[in-house]
């Protein structure tokens, strides 16, 4: 029997494989049922299944208080020793409906809805979600709070769940039932039917007077609250900084506001939930005098039977609790509505960058790199670069130079296009890098930033990111050459994991500054990628160890095109050329010998170094 069971529900589940599509290259839609209707496509049969038994579920239970009705009419007008001879072969059908047929439409009815849609729907919804996100810039994701957007990816398919589950597990089904309890009373009484036809008619106007106010309220809630969370995702990954700089008392006010802003949303949405349920219930009241006070009358004046009043005040105290249990469902769906309309305005961006359908994989020969008047201002009037031009052969050692807001690191992301350039162009080896495919073009980058960012991972996995054809030997070497080995081998976290199966935590949290840039290095020289850039590569590291790392650098830019940013003037004297920008222009460009001998703006850097770094003298 249990492997049957499992054999039943496992196949609910497999009725939807809610990975058969990632995220197509078409915009999400922005309204709520456009988007639903979307994701709901391959849903399509099992809906179908689902509603079905839903329609067939809720006919047997209006039937069932039916049949009470009658039975007790049959009692009262059949002699009690005739009753098996007269009604034997119903009675024993009634059991089996009740005792077969009812189990086995119910089973059916919650393997379509709780597995086959509840168990999929919410991860169908999440997957495209992630799919269209992450083919999303970089500079997409910093002009939002990735907080606030991951909330609203999970979110997103617990809301689309919610709204699919009690259509069909509840709506459905109470509105199946209510036609049918109409049909019942009208093929009793035509005046049965009128009493409960009235009341329909007026639940459904209060809904439908309440529900646009009931979105528009969740809304506004699950704005504030989106904004709260990012809030204090912010605060908490930031929290070192918050400490230095904040008051305890001035990181209270803050948050205390943000909290306010969410309960008192929260407190307008709840009003009209209070007004309209106790408008339901007063129509209730109305419903239960009305119809049992009408049902007595009839019966009183010889009009119907006993059964028939008897069914309809079992079917009247039915409805009277189906419409609240409708009513809890409808509440849900349209507060997941009005959160749905709140995370699309995330979840329906489009693409900041899109991919162009079927480019062409970057070909990498020799990693030339050259830019044609290139500008991009991020959308404002200064900052950023403006009609750059330079040419860096194959192979060639570049150094960028110039004060914080030159433009340096907009080169970068540009070359990654992690940004889009407002005009000019980029090649690589005389291929325009917004016409080739965009992960191609990254696979062949390697690059060490100042920040070096750890995934919540193993050390091992952090190493060979994204790389699953790696074995543990190349990892190690790799972390050898990084000079990353002895301190790996030697970690262990809180849950005794050692060496390279220890997790560094957080944006790698764990690890001292160094040890992460190391870790960083050990990534970039295990991709071996045939263009490398280094933003201040080992500005995190001491002297002993960056000397060290200068020295497995040399090996590790043999043979590569380098793009390398540094403050610490030393680290790049050594570049076949250096190329100095000041507000967003190439003001300068030579060797280290040649750039001193003119005496401009490098050599004026040089001279007023202090320990070796840049400073921001005139």
């Amino acid at each position: 029997m249990a492997s049957l069971f499992e054999k039943i529900t496992r196949a609910g589940l497999h009725l939807v494989d809610p990975y058969a599509e990632a995220a197509t290259l078409h915009t999400p839609p922005n309204r709520v049922w456009p988007y639903m209707r979307m994701h709901l496509r391959p849903l399509r049969w099992v809906l179908g299944l689902s509603l079905t038994a839903t329609i067939l579920t809720a006919s047997i239970e209006v039937w069932l208080i039916s049949y009470a009705g009658q039975l007790i009419d049959m009692l009262a007008e059949t002699p009690t020793d005739a009753i098996w001879d007269t009604h034997g072969i119903a009675l024993v059908g009634a059991a089996l409906m009740v005792l077969v047929v009812r189990p086995l439409l119910q089973l059916a009815r919650h393997t379509f809805n709780d597995i086959g849609l509840d168990c999929n729907v919410a991860n169908l919804v999440r997957w495209r979600a992630h799919g269209h996100l992450a083919a999303q810039s970089v500079g997409w994701f910093q002009n939002d709070l990735t907080g606030r957007t991951s909330i609203r990816l999970i979110d997103m398919g617990n809301y689309t769940s919610n709204v699919v589950f009690n259509t069909l597990n509840t709506v459905a089904f109470g509105l199946v039932y209510m036609v049918g309890i109409v049909v019942l009373m009208a093929g009793t009484d035509a005046r049965l039917a009128l009493p409960i036809l009235i009341w329909v008619i007026a639940y459904a106007a209060i809904l439908r007077w309440m529900i646009p106010r009931l979105v528009s309220a969740q809304e506004r809630f699950q704005g504030a609250k989106s904004a709260l969370i990012g809030k204090v995702v912010d605060s908490f990954s930031n929290f070192d900084t918050l400490k230095l700089f904040a008051r305890q008392d001035a990181i209270a006010s803050d948050h205390l506001t943000a909290l306010e802003t969410t309960r008192e949303t929260l407190f307008k949405a709840r009003q009209l939930n209070v007004v309209m349920r106790t408008a339901i219930v007063g129509l209730e009241g109305v419903i239960m005098v009305c119809f049992i006070g009408y049902g007595i009358w009839l019966w009183s004046s010889g009009a119907a039977s006993i059964g028939v009043v008897s069914a309809a005040i079992a079917l009247t105290f039915r409805v009277t609790t189906l419409a609240e249990w409708v009513l809890d469902a409808v509440w849900t769906i349209f507060l997941s509505i009005g959160s749905m309309r709140e995370s699309l305005k995330t979840l329906s961006q489009p693409l900041a960058i899109p991919p162009q359908a079927n480019a062409p994989a970057l070909t990498v020969k020799g990693g030339a790199i050259t830019l044609t008047d290139l500008t991009h201002h991020y959308g404002a009037d200064k900052g950023g670069i403006n009609g750059v031009s330079l040419d860096i052969a194959a192979g060639e050692k570049v150094g960028l130079v110039g004060r914080s807001g030159a433009g340096k690191s907009t080169l970068v992301n540009l070359i990654l296009r992690f940004f889009e350039a407002e005009s000019g162009t980029i090649e690589i080896d005389g291929q325009d890098i917004c016409d080739v495919d965009q992960d191609s073009l990254r696979s062949a980058i390697g690059m060490v930033s100042q920040q070096a960012a750890l995934l919540n991972r193993s050390v091992g996995d952090n190493i060979a990111l994204g790389r699953t054809d790696i074995g543990q030997t190349k990892i190690e070497a790799a972390a050898r050459e990084a000079a990353a080995h002895d301190f790996i081998t030697e970690l262990t976290d809180q849950a005794g994991r050692t060496g390279y199966a220890a997790h560094v935590g957080e944006r790698g949290v764990k690890l001292s500054g160094g040890q992460r840039q190391r870790i960083a290095l050990a990534r970039v020289i295990l991709k071996d990628a045939p263009i490398l850039i280094l933003d201040e590569a080992t500005s995190a590291l001491d002297s002993e160890v960056e000397a060290e790392i200068q020295a497995t650098l040399g090996g590790v830019m043999q043979d590569k095109t380098v793009i390398a940013i540094a403050h610490r003037l030393s680290t790049i004297a050594q570049m076949d050329r250096i190329i100095v920008l000041d507000d967003g222009r190439i003001v300068e460009q030579g060797n280290h010998a040649a750039l001193l001998a003119q005496g401009g703006l490098y050599a004026s850097y040089w001279k007023h170094q202090s320990g070796g770094f840049l400073g921001t003298e005139d």
